[in-house]
């Protein structure tokens, strides 16, 4: 339970990041200290369970703004991928000897079940990323958000291979202080090569960090850019009395701008689902082209798209002059029972409950196309729609070697002032790592902001660089704002294409492969042994 509380004050609210390299020590004791026996694993996913109930129960208490039941069951859902590791540590990934040992464990032995470890929980957040439509939200890694210069690994490995690196240290952790005790009681203190490894490990990160955060850009284009945060209230946004409200305040949050003498702005940015009729609504039609009338700009903003004979999508559009110049990006990864129900069409019962509550599902788009933009010269943006902006396999599907720029519009006022906007942000800014893309992100409520290819919100190679670009009030976790920043984001022309991109999580996979292999081998052996025991001797 420790553990589970110690892992999520890593996270916003709280972030206090440095617990990332301590929180399993409680639980990674509490594993190694079982009694051997033939169900250990059992006792192991029990300890382990307990500790990632805890942990999804106060990470993501955010949910019962939508309801109880959902945070609980998805908690209890999720904590099983805690239970598996929890398994696999209390067993083959204990740091003990042949005899079962645990304070005079080898260095070689303490590296092997460091590994080991580490394999095992890379590879369950990796299955965690996609199984029943995936849920990648706040993996380890993402726990280190704000020590930019050791997360710039992402790059090569992505966020899930970060996770890899933390338990592997905090394995070496636990067994040190172990054997650190065993060698104060007994006055023989030793050299211990595993910790050099880990701290070795540590050092290539930094040193990794600091040389691409040290790179300086070249020859970028400098785009001018409005994000226009709404603010509208959930019992608003779908309420037909309040549409014409909804209008206005885009009206009044981006004409003002683009009638500025002394500054034209090349794109503005409205948020996920930001106009209550569909984009094929007259009304909306002959609005949207009121204000691309204004000025020479390009308007990219979430709005549904009903369609005939197709269905509805949630959609990003992207327009210049007038609506017949739209381009769009249909929504491909939709949520589970928030924007379609599973096995409605199979299941009578599933539909009448999805009919009466939800209504008509969403339907997924199925291309990853990216939109292309002319202003203030050609490049590309690369589009997702709410939490698809969690899922880095789906955002490098965009990668190409043009110029590139990743547009998140989102609408977070779901939750309230809870952390989930900022843990959504968290969550965003890997993306910007792994694919060397900077990103804007646009919400209704939320955190609207920049971010540039390191994962930062300042402008860090600007001389006059503020603050950081970012709509928030007193503090991060007011985010019921209306506001619009007027801001310039730089994209190089010629964008690099990381490794991430190039391969996805294939690191994650590898080690959890290693993982799954040392399982059945050693399940292998283990009932070799049982039959020789039960052979008839002759």
């Amino acid at each position: 339970m420790l553990s589970g509380i110690l892992l999520a004050l890593c996270y916003p609210k709280i972030s206090f990041n440095e617990l990332i390299w301590l929180w399993p020590i409680p639980l990674l004791v509490s594993l190694w200290t079982l009694t051997p026996s033939k169900k250990t694993y059992l006792k192991g996913f029990g300890l382990a369970y307990l500790s990632g109930v805890v942990f999804f129960i106060i990470n993501l208490s955010w949910l019962h703004h939508i309801h109880i039941a959902s945070c609980l069951l998805l908690s209890l859902f999720l904590a099983c991928y805690f239970g598996v590791w929890g398994a696999f540590a209390s067993t083959i990934g204990a740091a003990k000897n042949s005899d079962h040992s645990l304070v005079v464990c080898t260095s070689i032995v303490s590296l092997k079940s460091a590994f080991l470890n580490g394999a095992a929980w890379c590879g369950l957040e990796w299955v965690r990323g996609w199984a029943l439509t995936g849920f990648p939200w706040n993996g380890l890694g993402v726990g280190l958000v704000d020590e930019l210069v050791l997360i710039q690994i992402a790059d090569v490995i992505g966020v899930t291979g970060i996770s890899f690196i933390t338990i592997f240290c905090s394995s070496i952790i636990t067994s040190l202080l172990f054997r650190i005790t065993h060698e104060i009681k007994n006055s023989k203190l030793k050299a211990h090569p595993d910790f050099i490894a880990g701290v070795s490990l540590v050092m290539f990160l930094f040193a990794y960090g600091t040389s691409k955060l040290a790179r300086v850009p070249k020859d970028q284009i400098e785009i001018r850019t409005l994000l226009v945060q709404g603010g509208i209230d959930q019992d608003e946004k779908w309420d037909s009395d309040s549409a014409q409200k909804i209008y206005k305040r885009y009206w009044d949050m981006t004409t003002p701008y683009l009638k500025m003498d002394n500054v034209n702005f090349d794109l503005v940015v409205w948020p996920e689902s930001s106009l209550p009729y569909s984009l094929y609504d007259q009304k909306t039609q002959n609005y949207l082209n009121q204000i691309l009338a204004l000025k020479n700009f390009e308007l990219v903003l979430g709005i549904n798209e009903r369609i005939p004979q197709d269905g509805i999508y949630n959609s990003v559009v992207a327009l210049k002059n007038n609506t017949k110049s739209a381009r769009t990006y249909q929504k491909t990864h939709l949520v589970p029972f928030g924007e379609y129900v599973p096995f409605r069409k199979s299941i009578p019962l599933v539909e009448k409950i999805a009919a009466n509550s939800l209504g008509v599902d969403f339907n997924p788009g199925n291309t990853y196309k990216p939109l292309q933009m002319t202003l203030p010269e050609p490049y590309q943006i690369i589009p997702l729609v709410c939490f698809e902006d969690a899922f880095g396999n789906l955002a490098r599907k965009f990668i190409n070697q043009s110029p590139q720029l990743i547009v998140n519009v989102t609408n977070d006022g779901w939750f309230k002032e809870s952390a989930a906007s900022e843990q959504h942000m968290a969550n965003a800014i890997f993306r910007c790592i792994e694919l060397r893309r900077p990103m804007i992100r646009c919400a209704n409520t939320g955190m609207s902001c920049l971010i540039d290819d390191c994962g930062s919100l300042y402008d860090r190679h600007s001389t006059f660089s503020g603050g950081e670009r970012l709509i928030h009030g007193t503090d991060r976790s007011n985010t019921f704002l209306i506001a619009s920043l007027p801001e310039t984001i730089k994209i190089e022309r010629s964008q690099r294409i990381t490794i991430y991109s190039k391969v996805g999580d294939l690191f994650s996979i590898m080690m959890g492969s290693i993982a799954l292999f040392v399982c059945l081998l050693n399940y292998f052996q283990s009932f070799r042994k049982i039959n020789q025991k039960t052979l008839p001797v002759d």
